[in-house]
């Protein structure tokens, strides 16, 4: 899960990027990237490296980066060892010089990768999937001329491409291309703004990116839809190849800032959504629990928590106090970071806690590293009692595109009963989301909920090579912690 943004017609292009990605460093702390052009010379620019957007650049070399177009990424790596080799965006100079940046998995990465490396027509350089896909789109591209070039390369990578993904494209000299794979997991939105009587278009992750920038007539790129935006102020919008929407239920419970909107449903109205619902099944199924206080695992759960107290009328503390020089430990790539991440991250409010029965809300449920230090910490604060609140229901199977859970063994849920899950997490009661809850406070059955129910809107015929090369890359990463 990246984040990614776009521009073109900007005479602040590099500024803008660097802004767009700061609002959307909560989706990757790997590593960061941008690339421009300038189109009236066709130079290329670019500045890429390990690290968080504030850390990779600064003053200097956002100036350097001249030009009215170009894309930038922020990192959170689902394959590859995390070296500097697989900071994004790509580039190749040939045919006219093309720049890829993506959010997303694709699943038949591994066979891809093969099938270049024994046909021997490329030389990758990494071992990021990025670069494949950036592969079968310039090889394609090369093939037409005009717009069909552009969207015909869109369309090869819908056929040969398995997977959930957004992108952004830099096409050297001509503007910016924008597409979604055929389900539309990933997001990604576009907007647009007048500067100067010209129009600005740019693309992003997620609209709070471009909001906050001016942007507006914010709209969610369709399921297949390619849309290119010229650096003149032209633009072109096509369905290339769309099959049933399935979007990432997951964007809305975590990954997602609340400021922002997906879908056209703002993710802050869901979430206390979410905590309604799960308000009334705790009415519902559980009316004798006693409950002296309700608090949020900080920061995502927030709206949850607040909503579900206000329902079941008990008072909503913040009895959990987040370190914030400490980023997000869920999306960190290997588990050994996560555990010592853990250890840092949150402290308790022990006069909220002492004494009473609390309801811990969380957003998820992952690999339960995070959950199992929280009811510890609360029941060494001198918590009566622990209940435990998930906004999401058990994730009993893996994610293939672009949630770095892919094996089913990393997983607390797989396998076991809630009861089970409870009682590893030393909990005195778990409660779950279920699957119809969520869809009601979402309001739409249009979603991908592989990672409940392991109903996937693709083919998943080589998920088990892809988990194989995931694994092997986190040990490397472990390795060297």
């Amino acid at each position: 899960m990246c984040g990614i943004f776009g521009v073109a017609g900007s005479k602040e292009a590099s500024s803008e990027i660097y802004l767009g990605l700061m609002h959307l460093q909560h989706r990757g702390q790997d590593a960061t990237g941008i690339t421009t052009c300038n189109v009236e010379s066709g130079e290329v620019y670019r500045v890429k490296d390990v690290g968080l957007v504030s850390e990779v650049f600064n003053e200097e070399n956002i100036n350097s980066l001249k030009g009215t177009i170009g894309i930038g990424h922020t990192r959170y790596p689902t394959v590859g060892v995390g070296d500097r080799g697989e900071v994004q965006p790509f580039f190749v100079k040939k045919p006219d010089g093309l720049g890829l940046a993506f959010n997303g998995n694709i699943v038949n990465y591994p066979l891809l990768k093969k099938k270049m490396k024994e046909e021997g027509r490329v030389y990758l350089t990494s071992n990021s999937d990025a670069e494949v896909m950036l592969q079968i789109f310039a090889d394609e591209y090369e093939k037409s001329t005009g717009m069909d070039s552009v969207f015909n390369a869109v369309k090869k990578v819908h056929d040969e491409v398995i997977g959930g993904y957004a992108v952004i494209m830099i096409i050297a000299e001509k503007g910016i291309l924008a597409f979604k794979d055929q389900n539309g997991i990933r997001p990604l939105v576009m907007g647009e703004k007048d500067v100067n009587g010209k129009k600005s278009y740019a693309f992003a992750s997620e609209s709070i990116a471009l909001t906050i920038q001016g942007y507006n007539n914010i709209t969610d790129l369709k399921p297949g839809e390619a849309v290119f935006a010229g650096n003149n102020g032209d633009i072109q919008r096509r369905i290339i190849d769309a099959d049933k929407a399935a979007s990432c239920v997951f964007e809305w419970v975590y990954f997602s800032t609340v400021e922002s909107t997906i879908d056209g449903k703002p993710v802050y109205e869901i979430r206390k959504k979410l905590g309604q619902v799960l308000a009334e099944k705790i009415t519902r199924k559980w009316p004798d629990l006693e409950i002296d206080a309700v608090m949020p695992v900080p920061d995502t759960s927030r709206s949850a928590a607040n909503s579900l107290a206000k329902v079941l009328g008990v008072p909503y503390e913040e009895g959990l106090i987040k370190n914030r020089y400490v980023g997000r430990t869920f999306i960190m790539p290997a588990q050994k970071m996560r555990d010592n991440a853990v250890k840092l991250k949150l402290k308790p409010v022990e006069s909220v806690i002492k004494g009473k029965n609390v309801m811990i809300v969380d957003d998820s449920i992952v690999r339960g590293t995070t959950s199992k230090r929280i009811v510890k910490l609360a029941h060494d604060s001198g918590a009566k009692k622990v209940y435990f609140v998930s906004t999401f229901p058990p994730i009993t199977s893996p994610c293939f595109y672009g949630i770095d859970f892919q094996r089913s063994e990393e997983l607390i849920a797989s396998n076991k009963t809630i009861d089970e899950v409870e009682k590893e997490l030393g909990a005195d009661k778990l409660i779950y989301m279920d699957v119809g809850g969520l869809e009601n406070a979402l309001g739409t059955k249009e979603l991908c909920t592989g990672c409940l129910t392991e109903k996937y809107p693709t083919s998943t015929k080589h998920v088990k090579e892809l988990a194989e090369l995931r694994r092997e890359h986190q040990a490397k990463i472990s390795e060297g912690c």
